[in-house]
């Protein structure tokens, strides 16, 4: 008997060709002996509507075509159901793909996600937004929202960016960050909450982060230059750098005297003087690449 699987398209997802995906996914559902049924996202109502869907069939596996953010969103639907997730990148960063050591074509993509190894992973819930990479307040998220307001595309699109935001950007920012031992008042620039090691850029923002340890590491920069942004593009940021702060943590919650930029899996959210993150652990089935297949 076949197992049911939802394959879910964003179809204006960065690098997308929904009908390529498309014909190229039943093929693998034939192979891999899948019931397949597709939706394309709209932008409107999507997570109501796969929540639907969800509730009306017995699905065995959701595959998801999309960027960070419709990824996300699919996912937040899938916690603690025993439903395991593919995932497809086919956005403009892929921060979460970079994170996972992803193999970078598509047909190697669809293997992954079709094939049956599976790591069951924590994910993060940002001010009630699940989160399954990288979360942060502050210069980044400002990035981000300048990033989003253009056409610009790609990992050229944030290098052209990052020069306007340093120079337009109200910081550093007045963190009070409550951890479960300890209450921290920093300035920094940038305060993230990671899951993950790295974002799309490829930069290892978080070299000890481990996606199913139930715990996220609070990282707080204190200081950023221009030097240190490129630094980033090249992956040379390191633990040892004197201007990042880190802390393992299972709960933060953060205040700020004035509204601050958030983004969550490389989505612009909103400004906010309040922040809150918590760790949902052992919640998401993933399929994976096997580490018995990795090329060393």
């Amino acid at each position: 008997m076949k197992s049911n699987l939802l394959f879910v398209i964003n179809p204006v997802a960065g690098s997308i060709d929904a009908a390529k995906v498309e014909h190229t996914a039943r093929k693998f559902a034939e192979k891999f002996e899948f019931d397949i049924e597709f939706y394309f996202t709209t932008g409107a109502e999507d997570a109501k509507r796969i929540e639907e869907k969800l509730s009306s069939n017995t699905y065995h596996r959701v595959i998801v075509a999309g960027g960070d953010g419709t990824i996300a969103m699919v996912a937040s639907q899938l916690l603690n159901k025993n439903i395991v997730l593919g995932i497809l990148a086919c956005g403009s960063a892929n921060g979460l793909l970079t994170s996972l050591e992803y193999p970078k074509t598509l047909p190697e993509q669809f293997e992954v996600a079709f094939a049956h190894y599976t790591q069951t992973i924590d994910a993060l819930c940002v001010n009630d937004i699940i989160c399954l990479h990288i979360a942060d307040i502050g210069i980044n998220a400002e990035l981000i929202y300048n990033y989003e307001k253009t056409n610009s595309r790609g990992m050229l699109g944030y290098a052209l960016h990052s020069l306007p935001t340093l120079f337009k950007s109200d910081y550093p920012y007045r963190f009070k960050i409550h951890l479960e031992d300890k209450v921290i008042e920093s300035a920094g620039v940038l305060l993230a909450f990671a899951n993950a090691k790295k974002y799309g850029t490829g930069a290892n923002i978080n070299p000890i982060g481990k996606i199913d340890d139930g715990f996220f590491e609070v990282i707080l920069y204190k200081r950023l230059s221009f030097w240190e942004i490129l630094k980033t593009f090249f992956n040379k940021t390191s633990k040892q750098e004197p201007y990042i702060h880190r802390y393992h943590a299972a709960s933060v919650a953060v205040e700020s005297k004035h509204p601050v930029a958030l983004q969550v899996d490389g989505e612009f959210i909103g400004k906010f003087e309040t922040f809150s993150a918590y760790i949902i652990p052992k919640c998401l089935p993933l399929a994976l690449m096997d580490p018995a297949k990795k090329v060393i």
